[in-house]
């Protein structure tokens, strides 16, 4: 059996959460000897897509006869790899799966989700394909917290002081830059704490706008706000962070969320950001509705008035391990396949 794994990010910079979920998936599958290819022009039994974007190579494999699987709604912080769009009208907030996405995860095979949330949602939206749930899995080996050299690229890249503490927000410059006062305010109360917004570009040039530069003139000192950095400076900050925040109240990406809780980092998130049933309260994050709540919970667990949930995210994290994913996905092939074979 040979897997077609594909996602080729095609505009500059935008080699994010698509192209980790895509590594994850290659070394999940050699750590339980299942062959993989990124190139088209090998022969392969199956397909598996990440991206919307990726319709035609669906359709090349659905005419061909091979059988498609589909990973959605794990990337929502990458624009290549994004399932939905969000909208508010009124004050009213609304999430719902863009027509393209129907579209694509219609013509599948099988499609895969990370919760049963999520399962809930794409029903909802009119998906008749198969679902079934897979956490995106985790390389633990790339969190390596005996490698001093890994720590310090970002501390050199940024010139930060590597014994003040960090605080990583990860989210998105668009029109409204909803939520990021939470992320403001805390700097505000926490002179002494660094803290970095990592933020993806809605459209193309918008983070020198006008609106964007006034939020970031107005905001104090210890607070800076970067476009999405290369994978080995992020993952720098991630092992140098003392708090993983997602500020904002559109879906957040879930491989995103697995590699915070695979370094360690203390997660607060906006509720409405994060599935239900993909971190708990109290238990392996702390989570609030409102921006004040998430402002207090990052100034309460900095000056140690909350304990950490740091130890249950990172056995969470550990239980999604590449060996634990690989075998589950070559699950899902070997029985879509199978359906292939009995169809004919």
């Amino acid at each position: 059996m040979k897997v077609l794994v594909s996602f080729q990010p095609n505009k500059k910079g935008s080699d994010f959460e698509g192209v980790r979920l895509r590594k994850t998936i290659k070394g999940a599958l050699e750590m339980v000897g299942v062959e993989h290819t990124t190139s088209i022009v090998d022969k392969y039994d199956i397909v598996h897509l990440i991206s919307p974007e990726d319709e035609n190579k669906l359709n090349d494999a659905k005419e061909n006869g091979i059988p498609v699987v589909v990973s959605a709604l794990y990337c929502e912080d990458d624009p290549l790899a994004s399932y939905l769009e969000h909208k508010s009208k009124d004050g009213v907030r609304t999430t719902e799966l863009t027509s393209k996405a129907l579209r694509f995860l219609n013509k599948a095979d099988l499609v895969l989700v990370p919760s049963e949330k999520g399962r809930s949602f794409l029903v909802n939206s009119g998906v008749t394909t198969d679902i079934s749930i897979s956490l995106p899995g985790v390389n633990m080996a790339r969190f390596d917290f005996s490698r001093e050299d890994e720590k310090t690229i970002f501390h050199r890249y940024f010139r930060e002081d590597p014994e003040r503490k960090l605080v990583v927000g990860l989210g998105e410059y668009d029109s409204n830059m909803e939520g990021i006062n939470a992320l403001i305010n805390a700097a505000k109360l926490l002179p002494e704490v660094a803290f970095y917004y990592i933020g993806r570009e809605t459209i193309p040039g918008i983070y020198n706008t006008l609106k964007i530069k006034k939020v970031i003139s107005s905001a104090p000192k210890n607070i800076k706000f970067i476009n999405i950095i290369p994978d080995d400076i992020y993952r720098s900050a991630l092992l140098n962070a003392d708090v993983f925040v997602l500020p904002g109240y559109k879906t957040a990406g879930v491989v995103s969320i697995m590699d915070a809780m695979a370094a360690k980092c203390q997660i607060i998130a906006r509720k409405q950001a994060v599935y239900p049933d993909l971190l708990e309260d109290g238990k392996t994050a702390y989570l609030g509705e409102f921006s004040e709540t998430l402002t207090s919970l990052i100034k309460d667990y900095l000056t140690g008035k909350l304990k950490p949930t740091i130890d249950e995210a990172y056995t969470f994290a550990s239980k999604c391990n590449l060996q634990t994913i690989g075998e589950q996905l070559r699950w899902f092939y070997l029985e879509q396949i199978n359906i292939k074979k009995v169809s004919k």
